[in-house]
Parts: C-alpha cells; structure tokens; sequence
C-alpha cells in the first residue's frame, strides 16, 4: 500500500506569524504514477484515514513529487487510464516554512484547489487544500481586527458578553466629553448672530455645509478603517494614507464648489441681499467655504482612526462621535470665517 505522508508540526500561538506547517492536511494520500486510474482509486480507498482523500498527490520512482490527482479525475476516466496522463502540475508548491498568510493568499489568487508542501529533497509532506487557505485568511482577518481594535493579546469580549453597566462606561466617556465640546458649536454661532441677521442665506445653506462634511469624512474614516482591519495599510502608511486622501479631497472638493455655486444661483437667485452684494458673490463664498470644509472633513476623518489605534483605542467607538464632533465644529468655523470674509462682513464678535 502507498504510504501517508505524515508531517509533525505544531502550530504557533500567533497566526500572523504562523508558517505552511501550521494549516497544512498532516496526512496525505501518495500514489505512484505508475497506477491505472482504477488502481489509483482502489488506493484512495486503502487510505480513507488521509486528510485529503478527494485529493492525492503522485509521486515518481524516487520518491519526489510529480502532480496533484484527484479522485474525481480519476473516476470519469477508464479504469485502464494511466494516472500519468491526469496529472495536474501545480503552478505552485510550498515548503513548511513559508509565511501562511502569503500562500493562502497565492494559492487562492491562482485558483488552485489545493498546493502541495515539499521538502527540501522535493518530497511531499504535507498539502494546503483551498478550504484550509480560506478558513485560515479568514482567522487571520478576526484576529488583525482585534489587533485594530488595540485588543491585542487581551480576549476579546463579544457584543452579548459586556453587561450593560460596563458598555456604558466604555461609550460614556467619550460621548459625554464630546458634548461638552460641541457647546463650542453653539458658541460660534452665537458669534455670527449678526452675519445671520444681515445675511439669512447663510442660514440656509448652513446644513447643506454640516451634511456634506459629515458625509465626507466619515467616507473616509470608514475607507481607512476597513483597509486597516484587513491588512491592507497600517501606521507606518500613515503619510501615503494622508496624501493619497488629500489628493482625493481636492478633486472632490472641486466637485462640490461648483455643485454649490450652481446651487445658490439656481436656487437662490431671488433672494434679497444686502446692497453692494450679488447672489453670484454669495455663490462663490459658500462654494469656497464648502470646499474647505470638505478637505477638512477628509483628513480629519482619516486620521481618526489612525489616532484611536495609536492611543489603543476602539476606533468604532471613537471615531464615529469624535469625527460628527470635530467636523460639525470646524465646518461651522470655516463656513462663517470664510464666506464673511470673502464677502467683506466683519460680522464676528
């Protein structure tokens, strides 16, 4: 009867650092290639105890690796086929010490249904099916959003396992710190009063600005969010990440200048203004305080979470008040500053 491969490796406590050993079938089913396809199968079933029995691997007269077989192949062939004529030649191998996460990875981009592990005389010792590549990525993916969430090395508590006393001290905090800043929004516009009183339209467009940068950033937030979770940046991207975002941000906030002063034209074109005014003026000051407000929204809603990581904290429970916070504050900063200045009222105080 062939032999089973068998591979003795155990499997380290990190899965970032976890190599081929630790997610590889320990048992394989080797056939010689010198079988029938019939013979090949009758093999297959002498080794029922093998991980992998759909799924064998062929080896030559030495003993080293020749093709992947699987017992599909082998049962819609005539039982006198040679299981040299089936063979499949896999575009990739692996060896027990390659990084886990970056086979899985290559494997399942190839589409490969599994990828043979060798030694360093080139003979099997293990394989890595499909199922094993997809259900290890997946683990791997649980652990770095923990790791995002600055649990790293501390069990994770799930949803249900967090009393409601301790979930409201964790959300508390932050919100109860948060609305205290937000008296700071109520104090610029009590600021602007008079800008409001002289120019109502500000008063109109005012949601139009807070909405746009709510949107914006937290587009952003969610954006870095995820492709830190899943691995795709971390903090030593922290520059890229930041340029690529105001990049964005500018071409947007092109976009949304000329939405907004078509907006106020259009719409607002029978307004009353204030004498020495043009609604065209009006337009183009909203329009330029409503693009800065998207800059900042981008940044600030890409550095948040950034910044809860670096100080270990949550960023689904930080970011999302800090950033409706932070951007309703500084969008109301600018869009009073700006759209005053540009229109010549010195209406602060």
């Amino acid at each position: 009867m062939p032999a089973i491969a068998e591979a003795t490796a155990t499997p380290p406590a990190g899965l970032a650092e976890a190599p081929v050993a630790a997610i590889m079938a320990r048992t394989v089913a080797l056939l010689p290639d010198s079988l029938t396809c019939a013979q090949a199968v009758a093999s297959l079933a002498a080794q029922a105890d093998a991980e992998t029995i759909y799924q064998a691997c062929a080896t030559d007269p030495d003993g080293g690796f020749a093709g992947l077989v699987s017992l599909r192949a082998c049962l819609v062939r005539p039982g006198d086929t040679p299981l040299a004529d089936i063979l499949a030649r896999p575009a990739l191998t692996l060896r027990e010490t390659d990084d886990a996460g970056v086979s899985a990875h290559r494997l399942l981009e190839a589409g490969m249904d599994g990828a043979p592990v060798l030694d360093a005389r080139g003979r099997v010792t293990g394989l890595v099916t499909a199922e094993a590549a997809r259900r290890f990525l997946l683990d791997e993916l649980e652990e770095t959003t923990d790791s995002f969430a600055g649990l790293v090395g501390e069990p994770k508590d799930d949803y249900f396992d967090l009393t409601v006393w301790a979930d409201f001290r964790r959300r508390a905090p932050w919100v109860l710190g948060l609305a205290v800043a937000g008296l700071a929004a109520g104090y610029v516009v009590h600021i602007y009063e008079d800008a409001l009183s002289a120019l109502v339209i500000l008063a109109l467009y005012m949601p139009m600005v807070a909405d746009t940068g709510g949107n914006v950033g937290t587009q952003s937030a969610s954006l870095i969010t995820r492709a830190m979770s899943v691995g795709d940046v971390g903090l030593r991207d922290t520059a890229r990440i930041m340029w690529r975002e105001t990049r964005v941000a500018l071409m947007m906030a092109a976009t949304l200048f000329a939405f907004a002063f078509l907006k106020v034209f259009l719409i607002s074109n029978s307004a009353d203004v204030p004498g020495g005014l043009t609604i065209e003026a009006i337009g183009f000051a909203i329009g330029v305080a409503l693009a800065m407000q998207v800059i900042t929204a981008t940044l600030i809603g890409a550095a948040l979470p950034i910044a809860a990581v670096l100080v270990r904290q949550d960023p689904a429970v930080v970011s999302g008040p800090a950033l409706t916070t932070i951007v309703d504050l500084t969008g109301l900063v600018l869009y009073f500053s700006i759209t005053t200045w540009l229109l010549g009222f010195p209406f602060a105080g």
